[in-house]
C-alpha cells in the first residue's frame, strides 16, 4: 500500500497544500504530487514527480518559467517535510 502525506508550500506569497503519494520503486522512492488547487495542479502537470535517490530529493529537471518556480516550491517543501537535502543534476528544460 502506498503512503500519502500532506505537505504545505508557499508559492507567490500564498500558502497552498498538496498530497504526496510515495511509491517504492525498489532502488528509490518517487513522490507523485497532487496540488489541492486546480489552477496550480494544471500548471504542475507533467512535472509532478520527484525522485528520492540515496536520501537526496532530486529537483531536476526544472522548467524555465512559472512551472519551474512552482516545482521548486513544492520540491523544497518535500525536502523540509522529510528533512532531506536536495540537488539538481541536469540543466533547465524549456
Amino acid at each position: 500500500m502506498e503512503e500519502i502525506v500532506s505537505i504545505e508550500f508557499e508559492y507567490k506569497h500564498k500558502i497552498y497544500y498538496a498530497l504526496a503519494r510515495i511509491k517504492d520503486k525498489k532502488d528509490h522512492n518517487e513522490y507523485h504530487i497532487t496540488v489541492m488547487n486546480g489552477e496550480l495542479e494544471q500548471k504542475l502537470y507533467g512535472n509532478h514527480v520527484f525522485v528520492d535517490d540515496d536520501s537526496w530529493i532530486e529537483l531536476s529537471p526544472m522548467p524555465e518559467n512559472r512551472t519551474g518556480q512552482l516545482r521548486l516550491a513544492v520540491g523544497m517543501a518535500l525536502c523540509k517535510h522529510f528533512n532531506k537535502p536536495h540537488h539538481f543534476t541536469t540543466t533547465a528544460v524549456k
